[in-house]
């Protein structure tokens, strides 16, 4: 059996008094703006929980309190290496503006009521996750 390398990536379920952090983005694939939770690539030497708390703070300016590991799954196993990390992130503070990176000029940072939020995000990752959280 081949190790490949994969490309691991992570997926935030931030929330806070009832409300799940999201951000809005134009995604070219989309041909539109999606509705997402936190998410990015980890960097070279980056555990998923250094890169959750990074993209965190890089999207949505936000760190948190309390951190819980959800699973992980595959993103498209059929034609794609990359293994998705969800985490739970509570107890948020603001620390900050955000710094997003080269190509989310449009990010927008927003608050959905957990109760609905389901049918708004419009990725498989966040999606993904947000299901994981549902389970307790």
């Amino acid at each position: 059996m081949t190790v490949l390398e994969r490309p691991d990536s992570v997926v935030v379920v931030a929330v806070d008094d009832d409300e799940l952090v999201v951000v809005r983005q134009t995604r070219a694939g989309a041909d539109g703006v999606t509705v997402e939770l936190p998410a990015g690539s980890l960097d070279p030497g980056e555990t998923p929980e250094e890169a959750a708390a990074r993209e965190l703070d890089e999207e949505c300016g936000l760190a948190a309190g309390t951190w819980r590991k959800l699973g992980s799954f595959w993103a498209a196993p059929d034609y794609a290496t990359e293994y998705v990390h969800a985490f739970e992130a509570t107890e948020l503070v603001k620390v900050g503006p955000g710094v997003p990176q080269e190509g989310e000029d449009d990010l927008e940072v927003d608050r959905l009521p957990l109760r609905g939020s389901l049918g708004e995000l419009s990725d498989a990752n966040s999606l993904a996750a947000l299901a994981l959280w549902l389970q307790g």
